[in-house]
């Protein structure tokens, strides 16, 4: 549900550089998309929080495959534990969406803050 006041980013030149550096993020680390995606274009072409929210998760399938693709070359996929999650992903993934478009930007803000933080310091210890 986009309201008017809602930024689309459209094509900008600066989204290439956000998606290799997510690309390259996410192949090297193993990160979801909204960790490197949504912050970088939130600061560099500033859309909407849910625009923000919801184009990573378009740009995920792209990132992730590409980088699935260089570890099934090496034979490091686990194909039954990825479907699994995959299949739960999905689940979770439709879930999130429809109770993200009824939290306020402030209320999401909070939320995300909180998951990086929580997330970076287990990282951390």
């Amino acid at each position: 549900m986009t309201t008017a006041s809602e930024k689309k980013p459209g094509f900008d030149p600066r989204l290439v550089l956000i998606g290799a550096a997510g690309g390259a993020l996410s192949g090297f680390f193993g990160v979801g998309g909204g960790i490197i995606l949504v912050p970088f274009m939130l600061w560099l072409i500033a859309p909407s929080r849910r625009v923000a929210h919801a184009t990573s998760l378009g740009a995920i399938v792209a990132l992730s495959s590409a980088g699935m693709v260089g570890f099934a070359i090496s034979d490091q996929v686990d194909w039954i534990a990825g479907l699994t999650i995959g299949a739960g992903g999905v689940v979770g993934g439709v879930v999130g969406a429809h109770y993200m478009n009824r939290l306020s930007a402030r209320t999401l803000k909070l939320i995300f803050a909180t998951v990086l933080i929580v997330a970076g310091g287990r990282m951390v210890l």
